[in-house]
């Protein structure tokens, strides 16, 4: 494994930024998606959300991985189909899944809370590090 560094490779950063312009994941509220960087976190990777929360000094209340097929859905596969906006934005999502997969690997979505939830889809950047996006899911 190659030594981690301690900022992110532009260009991936770039790709996956890029992908997430714009973007809202939708629960009971509308969260836009930014960046998230762990240097040295790919140390051991793949691993489970409570290590994830420890080695990002997060709280890892209620601790829960999905997948990014099942975090996604909602935008893609389960979106209502009569709704001209959501439909719209479906190939954007099935877009940033994408960009996702080819940008990092093993990607895993990390949630972290119980109301508010924090999300972090994350993976390998083949650079010793985790990389990806955060977002925050309201569920009531």
């Amino acid at each position: 494994m190659p030594e981690p560094t301690a900022t992110p490779d532009p260009s991936l950063r770039a790709r996956i930024e890029s992908a997430a312009q714009g973007l809202l994941y939708t629960s009971e509220s509308d969260e836009p998606f930014d960046w998230f960087f762990l240097p040295g976190g790919a140390a051991g990777w793949p691993y489970g959300p409570e290590e994830f929360a420890r080695r990002a000094g997060l709280a890892a209340d209620g601790p829960e991985e999905r997948t990014l097929d099942r975090f996604l859905a909602p935008h893609i596969e389960k979106s209502d189909p009569a709704d001209a906006a959501t439909q719209a934005l479906r190939p954007r999502f099935a877009a940033l899944r994408q960009a996702l997969r080819e940008s990092v690997s093993e990607v895993r979505v990390f949630r972290l809370g119980q109301t508010q939830i924090h999300c972090y889809a994350v993976g390998d950047d083949g650079r010793g590090n985790l990389a990806g996006l955060h977002t925050i899911a309201v569920e009531t």
